[in-house]
């Protein structure tokens, strides 16, 4: 027989503003509010945190001792639609994260079944559909004013001389670069001479994965890697304020760069 779990965590995808945070937070609150008995975090794979293997760490110091059983968390995936070939990987990383725990503390790690293969999805995705005639349409949703152009600014360009092109694909955010973005937007937006040189923009998989957290800096094209909270500054700063590219996290560049200072080597 089928028992219930010690935990659930909920997978989704991250988005660029706060929406798929905040929607995915409100399908947590409501099954707090239908089971307040089992615990609950949520993790994303790219572009929000946490992360798989921080929201596995918050879950699992939150469980009680069971006296020596094993306790088992399902991890339910979110997305729409499935990608098997990232599930796969996102197994490798909770197989990762038991393999750093302690032998007597691993949970049981249980990924269930994606969104869309779920039994009975289909009897209740038509009974919501005479619910949805009921809904304004998008002429009532829209109304009369705007709805024929977009804003002026999406026009413009933004002054810049430089783009910074940092990584949010699963496996970047899974070493941590959806908890660095806001240390790398406050700084820049902290240092005058950054803030007048660069664009920031988030990307999805830039590759190599392996080299994660990864930074692309423009029109230079070099790329620097296994960035953390320690490095990611003065590394960005060397190259925008001294025109240098850090030897020590630089994996791959378009031009020959300049020698690295005393400090880099």
């Amino acid at each position: 027989m089928a028992r219930k779990p010690d935990a659930l965590l909920l997978l989704g995808r991250g988005g660029l503003g706060s929406a798929a945070k905040n929607e995915l937070q409100a399908l947590l609150q409501a099954c707090q509010q239908a089971d307040p008995d089992l615990a609950m975090q949520l993790a994303f794979v790219d572009r929000n945190q946490p992360a798989l293997p921080e929201a596995l760490d918050s879950l699992s110091a939150a469980l009680a001792p069971t006296g020596g059983a094993q306790q088992t968390i399902v991890i339910q995936p979110t997305m729409v639609p499935d990608e098997p070939a990232l599930r796969r990987w996102l197994q490798k990383v909770a197989r990762r994260w038991l393999a750093s725990q302690p032998g007597h503390a691993r949970p049981r790690l249980v990924f269930a079944q994606p969104l869309l293969q779920w039994q009975g999805l289909v009897p209740a995705l038509l009974n919501h559909l005479a619910l949805a005639t009921s809904r304004p349409d998008v002429v009532t949703e829209e109304g009369e004013e705007g709805w024929q152009t977009d804003p002026v600014a999406w026009s413009t360009v933004p002054a810049h001389q430089r783009h910074v092109l940092w990584c949010m694909g699963p496996r970047c955010v899974a070493k941590g670069a959806a908890a660095l973005w806001p240390r790398l937007s406050q700084a820049v937006q902290a240092s005058a001479p950054l803030k007048q040189q660069l664009q920031l923009l988030q990307t999805s998989c830039q590759y190599p994965c392996n080299q994660g957290p990864l930074m692309i800096v423009y029109p230079e094209g070099v790329w620097y890697g296994h960035l953390d909270e320690d490095s990611l500054v003065p590394v960005l700063k060397s190259h925008i304020e001294g025109s240098e590219a850090c030897a020590a996290h630089r994996v791959h560049t378009l031009q020959a760069p300049p020698p690295c200072s005393d400090a880099d080597e």
